[in-house]
């Protein structure tokens, strides 16, 4: 397509070359993103990222992929018994040294510490042991039954005809799922965007999360919603993290299944 400027774009939403809207954006292509319900950072203000310390440009780091907006880090706690000294006051007088033969101050009562901030639960040995798989693939059945329920381009959509299995190893860390906007500089971790392209998969659609003994996934506000296991029934609560265990289906787009396995 061609945007208002005249460049030629990859993309529907946005042109990828300039970054202004397109006209006539397609309903039901991903267009719909969680951005609208969690915003950047404020202008102006520099926000380093806790892992590895770059300032923050967007949602996710652009150095370790670390999300600002799901779980914002967290202080670490004062250690216990170490109390913090005094910064002198500008101008004030030297302490006065003491007077032989004379007693000696008592020593300050230190105060109390802070409550230490709770621990993550770690992960069990049977599940740290495991490694994840996620294999995509497009399933005939899911796209029938999302035709089914209509809407603007349901007669536009086609099944694709030949589609490869691609399996993604996951890592012990947040795992964005979605199609990659070189314009909104959107990079996830499980690029859904093809060939062949799934045109009712979200930018950003949702959330691998490690759990003790698993997984869970966490749909983002996507515009088409997400499905666990059976997709006849509602979709996963947006914002929501959903547990996942070896061989649970994650439906999503107009014919996308993401199958989660753990080997070993």
């Amino acid at each position: 397509m061609t945007c208002s400027r005249g460049h030629e774009s990859s993309t529907t939403d946005y042109c990828d070359v300039c970054g202004v809207p397109m006209q006539g954006d397609r309903a039901g292509s991903g267009s719909k993103e969680a951005g609208g319900a969690h915003p950047g950072p404020e202008a102006g203000v520099a926000v380093p990222c806790p892992v590895c310390g770059t300032a923050r440009v967007g949602r996710f780091c652009e150095e370790d992929g670390y999300d600002f907006l799901l779980t914002p880090p967290t202080p670490a706690a004062p250690t216990p018994g170490a109390p913090t000294p005094a910064a002198p006051t500008p101008g004030a007088p030297a302490p006065a040294a003491p007077t032989p033969g004379a007693p000696a101050p008592a020593a300050p009562t230190p105060a109390a510490p802070a409550p230490a901030a709770p621990t993550p639960a770690a992960p069990t040995a049977a599940a740290a042991e495991r490694s994840w798989q996620l294999v995509v693939d497009a399933d005939a059945g899911y796209f029938d039954l999302v035709r089914s329920f209509g809407g603007a381009e349901a007669g536009s959509l086609a099944f694709p005809r030949f589609v490869v299995a691609r399996r993604f190893t996951l890592e012990p860390r947040q795992m964005l799922v979605g199609r990659r906007s070189r314009s909104r500089g959107v990079r996830p971790d499980i690029d859904l965007t093809g060939p062949p392209e799934d045109p009712g998969v979200s930018h950003l659609h949702a959330l691998l999360v490690p759990q003790p003994d698993g997984w869970a996934v966490v749909d983002l506000g996507s515009a088409n919603g997400t499905y666990l296991n059976d997709p006849s029934t509602p979709p996963i609560v947006a914002a929501t993290p959903v547990p996942l265990g070896d061989g649970d289906r994650v439906y999503l787009g107009a014919w996308t299944r993401l199958t989660i396995r753990a080997d070993g």
